[in-house]
């Protein structure tokens, strides 16, 4: 008995770009439907519409996305040089149908050029209209070698090598990318350091600026949003607030389809700070296939926040996501993750301070009648005030953009902090961004943040008026012994070396 005919497998990938791309979903499947019995399609298809006839998947996380590519008879994709890598090391010479601005695809042209370059160059076989993608496509099966990459001798007689080193230097003269930095990654500014040390406010104030779009605390947003249904900023409910329910859908098509405790097993076994040298070795290899078993699962976790980043973008329309999540190891993550251009902002506060709010039993609204945010003693505080910012220092050396921000600095001159802040963001138009504040007071609008502080509540005027109460009430014994213990830290970020009254 002969065995049945094997349906050739083309994979469609249109990258994690905010910007739909139903164009390619729509001229993909317009082929299909003369082929249907002929041809295997699946599209991974982003933020675009999902494919009535072919196979469809919102994201492929890294495993997967190699197995396509690795059983696919030819590869189509937008012009991301990270996903025509990929195609190329797999042996495929993929068909590239760049985003086009001029019809919402993207925000600029570089993808237009870069595939024109990549054409001309025999990289990619370039498709710019439906036609052109049904003759390549039609071609790709008719002739299959002409779409290998091979191991010998790729395009005009080049080794394979040689092709990889002539793409990867075109990449270098087209794209010049910030550090770590990829072209469709999600702009993520990152809010790190130590809990109670004004980031709350200091994210709120960041919510008025437009294009910043403030979601609170990441990190606990499957915890006390999805499973304790937690109020977000606006006073809703999680479940019930239109905002967290339009990304949930954007992302993952509702949170219902979401496994919340795989996503929570995922976090807890990449998240932690006792993995900070695991990160920071994945960070170095950023973007390279992932090898072992924690290599994965960093990649499937920081593909689930790549997706929800890109939908508050899209639900938003914020141009940077600010994330004021503070914990190191959550930068890290992020560092390591290809889908995100990240940038941090490094919040400090005098260690005596932040240890002294750490002794202070503060309510937490959001969670019902007698819930309380933690304490630690001040032994306890210190030990986590130097870990954390010495964790965040050394992604700032390691490459990542890192803006340093005392609170103390802050609280004197919101604006001039702010001002500078935007610089680092690339900026130009403060004047008229910070018109909330008006000398010491900002005027704020409801958030839509998930955890944090509880003045996050806060709407309307608010002073910013620097907490010096800490001096006089935290007792002079224990202000010695964290400044003791968090001396070089505390020197090296401008805090005298004898703290105190």
């Amino acid at each position: 008995m002969s065995s049945p005919r094997a349906v050739p497998l083309v994979l469609v990938a249109v990258g994690t770009d905010h910007h739909p791309f139903d164009r390619a979903v729509e001229w993909v499947e317009s082929w299909l439907r003369t082929r249907l019995d002929q041809v295997d399609v699946l599209v991974q298809y982003g933020h675009s519409k999902p494919p009535e006839v072919a196979r469809g998947s919102a994201l492929l996380d890294h495993t997967d996305l190699q197995q396509a590519m690795a059983g696919a008879s030819v590869v189509v994709c937008h012009g991301g040089p990270a996903t025509i890598t990929e195609a190329r090391r797999h042996g495929k010479l993929p068909i590239c149908l760049p985003r086009d601005p001029a019809l919402g695809e993207h925000v600029d042209n570089h993808q237009m050029l870069f595939a024109q370059r990549m054409g001309d160059g025999g990289v990619v076989r370039l498709a710019q209209t439906e036609r052109e993608l049904w003759a390549a496509l039609d071609e790709a099966l008719a002739h299959p070698e002409r779409f290998t990459v091979h191991g010998s001798a790729g395009p005009e007689g080049r080794s394979r090598g040689d092709g990889l080193t002539r793409f990867a230097d075109l990449v270098e003269q087209l794209l010049p990318p910030a550090p770590g930095a990829v072209a469709d990654a999600v702009p993520v500014l990152y809010l790190g350091g130590l809990g109670r040390s004004g980031s709350t406010l200091l994210e709120r104030s960041l919510g008025q600026i437009e294009g910043l779009a403030c979601i609170g605390e990441s990190v606990h947003l499957w915890q006390r949003g999805l499973l304790q249904d937690e109020l977000c900023g606006c006073g809703a409910a999680f479940s019930q607030c239109s905002f967290w329910q339009r990304v949930g859908k954007s992302a993952f098509g509702g949170w219902d389809r979401l496994d919340v405790a795989e996503v929570m097993r995922l976090k807890e076994s990449v998240d932690r700070k006792r993995f900070a040298p695991r990160l920071l070795r994945a960070r170095s290899r950023r973007g390279q296939v992932a090898g072992s078993d924690f290599d994965r699962r960093l990649r499937r976790y920081g593909d689930v926040l790549t997706r929800l980043y890109a939908a508050v973008l899209e639900v938003s329309g914020g141009r940077v996501v600010v994330d004021a999540s503070k914990h190191a190891s959550t930068a890290l993550v992020l560092a390591a993750t290809v889908g995100v251009d990240l940038k941090v902002l490094h919040v400090v506060r005098d260690s005596p301070a932040v240890a002294y709010s750490w002794t202070k039993q503060i309510a937490r609204p959001e969670a019902g009648p007698g819930e309380y945010m933690a304490t630690w003693s001040p032994a306890q505080t210190a030990a986590h005030w130097t870990s954390e910012n010495a964790l965040i220092d050394r992604l700032a050396r390691g490459g990542t953009p890192t803006q340093l921000i005392r609170y103390e600095d802050f609280a004197a001159d919101p604006r001039g902090a702010l001002s500078d802040l935007m610089d680092f963001l690339g900026y130009h138009d403060t004047e008229q961004a910070l018109g909330f504040i008006e000398g010491s007071t900002m005027h704020l609008d409801p958030s839509h943040t998930v955890a944090g502080n509880p003045m996050r509540f806060s709407s309307g005027p608010v002073d910013v008026v620097p907490d010096q109460a800490w001096r006089a009430a935290f007792p002079t014994n224990q202000q010695r012994l964290v400044c003791g213990l968090t001396m070089p830290l505390r020197h090296r970020y401008g805090y005298p070396v004898r703290g105190g009254r």
